[in-house]
């Protein structure tokens, strides 16, 4: 006899809604110069990219994105969570 199962989780699970912006975050964490730059041009910070890296992000995330006003990465983080 073949049992199923159902293996729904007990609380919602939250997918990545976008890649780019966990490499630009990636990016952020392990290179103060290009998070400060993000925090203070986030226009700037992906369009220039990140050493041989380049950002594929619409231009309705990067409006979103240039919104965003932040003193840290924590809370950066946090607002674009918030998408």
């Amino acid at each position: 006899m073949l049992r199923t199962f159902n293996f729904t989780p007990a609380f919602p699970v939250r997918k990545t809604k976008n890649t780019e912006i966990s490499r630009i975050l990636s990016a952020a964490v392990i290179n103060e110069s290009f998070c400060q730059l993000l925090l203070d041009s986030p226009i700037h910070a992906i369009e220039s990219g990140f050493h041989d890296e380049y950002f594929n992000v619409n231009a309705q995330e990067l409006a979103k994105i240039e919104a965003i006003h932040a003193s840290n990465l924590v809370d950066f983080a946090t607002k674009v969570s918030n998408f």
